[in-house]
């Protein structure tokens, strides 16, 4: 583990930018190296998903404002995490290249993958391991993209609060940095983990070796899909649709209500389902010797317990909820209930920053 992580005192702010919630989180570390939650927020973003670059950047300055003044957060450093909406993951084969060829070959690469000129993005990747293709070894790569006046202009609304920019990160790398702690013995490593993280208007699916991302991507659907398909079925307002559906897999809720919500969302339920299928048959054509053994949910849609059963069942594998804030006490006075599966991105980034993983704006 990088000792930057083990060093006492607080960690950077992770601040999540979600479709329709901003959370920010702060870990501390011991003189005895224990971790632990110091301060967490959240705040509605109402509309920031549909606005243009300027006028989400102001929106997300706001709510971080609000958020800092509501809770005990330490210091001014900060790392960002942008909406799946903002960034772009692609998988590439390619050559073994040094560092500027590799830059070099990432924007030829992209070109006419990205939905704009590779030209005006920050690209990093991740070399995931080794692959055969057309019987050449190539390199399967992770790259990840984001516009440059985007991350610009959050991280200039950002500073106007006083606060400074560490890095900037995406969310898949930070769903692994949350975990990787846990990954501590030798066997760890080998282990094929699917990350199933489920927020409002996407899903990312993420396969780590162990610490390691070997895997990315981010499908278009989310709660959001779910919802509109039970309130179009049943007649219901979207927030009375959200509020059902995740109450429908608790006890004494109406079973014939439970199977209604069921039939509507069968179109969404089958979607991801395949999607999620496909991002498996991708991955083992890769690591051919290396299979997915378990998945893990996160987000806020991993509440929708009945749900992620579905899901589990569709992909036949072992499921869990996960739980971000293991073997990480939690500070008197905050309020945490359960095992906070929509905090993975935000613990991620703290502890991702800590060690040095931030991808820098």
């Amino acid at each position: 583990m990088n000792a930057r992580l083990n060093r006492p005192g607080f960690l950077p702010i992770g601040i999540d930018v979600g479709s329709h919630w901003l959370k920010l989180a702060q870990l501390r570390r011991s003189p005895g190296g224990e971790l632990a939650l110091m301060a967490k927020a959240s705040v509605e973003l109402g509309s920031a998903d549909h606005a243009d670059p300027a006028t989400r950047s102001r929106l997300v300055a706001e709510a971080t404002r609000q958020a800092l003044r509501n809770a005990p957060f330490k210091g001014r450093s900060y790392v960002l995490s942008l909406p799946a909406s903002l960034t772009f993951v692609q998988h590439l084969k390619m050559g073994r290249l040094g560092a500027d060829q590799m830059d070099k070959a990432l924007q030829w690469e992209l070109a006419g993958k990205l939905p704009y000129d590779p030209a005006l993005a920050e690209v990093r990747h991740i070399v995931a391991g080794e692959t055969h293709a057309n019987n050449e070894v190539k390199q399967e790569v992770i790259a990840v993209a984001a516009r440059r006046d985007v991350i610009v202009a959050h991280v200039d609304a950002l500073s106007k609060l006083k606060l400074e920019c560490q890095g900037v990160n995406v969310e898949p790398c930070a769903i692994v940095e949350c975990f990787a702690r846990l990954f501590r013995r030798a066997e760890d490593a080998e282990r094929a983990t699917l990350f199933i993280d489920i927020g409002a208007s996407s899903t990312q699916a993420v396969v780590s070796h162990g610490p390691r991302m070997a895997f990315a991507k981010n499908i278009g659907l989310g709660g959001d899909q779910f919802d509109q398909a039970i309130g179009s079925a049943l007649n219901l307002p979207i927030d009375e649709a959200h509020r059902q559906r995740l109450l429908r897999g608790g006890e004494g809720f109406d079973a014939a209500a439970a199977e209604s919500i069921g039939r509507a969302i069968t179109g969404p339920l089958s979607t991801l389902a395949q999607e999620l299928t496909n991002c498996l048959r991708y991955y083992d054509s890769v690591f051919v010797n290396r299979p997915v053994e378990r998945t893990v949910f996160l987000g806020g849609q991993a509440y929708d317990t009945a749900l992620c059963q579905a899901l589990a069942q569709r992909l036949s594998l072992p499921a869990q909820i996960g739980n971000p804030l293991k073997q990480i006490q939690i500070d008197s006075g905050l309020a945490v209930d359960g095992s906070c599966p929509e905090w993975a991105v935000c613990v991620g980034l703290c502890l991702g920053a800590a060690a040095g993983k931030g991808r820098a704006a």
